[in-house]
């Protein structure tokens, strides 16, 4: 029982050794400059870092040495008489502060290139800035900080749906007007809506559903950052898709409000709305504002005898930040 559980954990740690080893390469520097006297480089690194060294010469001439330094003095080494190309491996000892040194004297200039890689030693320090911003010889003492960095950003779909029925005028004996309620969700983005009046919402999302089959058979769809479940979905993103709308039919008149403005609307006096239309059995739009908040789709209808049925779709695009914890070196003031 212990050997197996050993080996399971030889074999962890191997594969574990594995995925870090066959991590890319980060670039940190390609440089090209001329060389006249001593030029120096700075940066931090982490232990373990396995960092990947090329230095050319450009002109045909020598350098005297090239040398890479552990701050202050620890020469981890030294190349001399460089008139080629150089490459390197090496391997950081300790977290600190770095030096990469050329020199030379003489009266001929020299111009010289070099690219520099790291891979990371863990994934704790995959996320290592190596970059030194301060004069290490003014402070020549620093310390490690964590700090939460955005590492990107989440893009997900929010489905909203929803069924409001509208009453018929019937002779002046009933309002024929109604709202539905909905709220945008948290970091909306941007959304889109389908609006329907009674049986033409399935045949509207039946045929929408063949355009998006459409779409990914043509690869347009295979491109976008989240893979649209709906039809709907893939207009809220941006997609280029000829979304179904009609004005045959049960038709509606229909306004995005705030519930203030719903109120005059119900009571046929002026408001204010983000969207309005009039007389629509299908409609779909894409909306860039409002983005936050709760809204009313405020309807009116002017069926004398029947009440209609109004459903409405929403795909709402949201955008999360993403944070992952960034070491880097700062130095200590007295």
């Amino acid at each position: 029982m212990h050997l197996i559980l050993r080996t399971t954990l030889i074999a962890s740690l191997l594969s574990f050794s594995a995925a870090l080893q066959a991590q890319a390469p980060i670039p940190v520097a390609d440089q090209t400059f001329r060389l006249d006297g001593k030029t120096e480089y700075v940066y931090a690194f982490a232990e373990g870092d396995a960092l990947e060294l090329m230095v050319q010469e450009l002109t045909g001439k020598k350098i005297k040495y090239i040398e890479f330094v552990q701050f202050p003095d620890n020469i981890i080494f030294r190349a001399y008489e460089l008139d080629s190309v150089l490459t390197k491996s090496i391997l950081v000892p300790k977290t600190g502060v770095y030096l990469l040194r050329f020199n030379e004297v003489g009266m001929n200039k020299k111009v010289c290139r070099f690219t520099l890689h790291r891979v990371p030693a863990s994934v704790a320090t995959a996320r290592f800035n190596t970059f030194v911003p301060w004069d290490i010889k003014e402070y020549p003492y620093f310390q490690v900080i964590k700090r939460s960095v955005q590492s990107g950003v989440k893009t997900e779909m929010i489905s909203i749906s929803g069924q409001v029925t509208v009453s018929a005028k019937k002779f002046y004996l009933s309002k024929p007007v109604n709202a539905w309620q909905f709220t945008l969700p948290p970091n909306t983005r941007q959304w889109a809506y389908r609006i329907s009046v009674g049986q033409a919402a399935n045949e509207a999302r039946r045929q929408d559903a063949q355009k998006l089959t459409q779409a990914f058979q043509g690869g347009s769809a295979k491109l976008m950052s989240v893979q649209p479940q709906t039809a709907l979905a893939a207009f809220a993103l941006g997609m280029a898709i000829d979304m179904t709308v009609s004005k045959s039919g049960e038709d509606v008149d229909y306004a995005i409000t705030d519930w203030e403005n719903y109120e005059h609307f119900s009571k046929g006096e002026n408001y204010q709305a983000y969207m309005q239309q009039s007389g629509v059995s299908v409609d779909v739009q894409r909306r860039y504002a409002p983005l936050q908040g709760t809204y009313w789709f405020a309807l009116k209808s002017d069926n004398w005898v029947d009440n209609i049925d109004v459903t409405i779709d929403i795909e709402a695009v949201t955008e999360v930040a993403l944070f992952e914890v960034e070491l880097h070196l700062e130095p200590i003031k007295p």
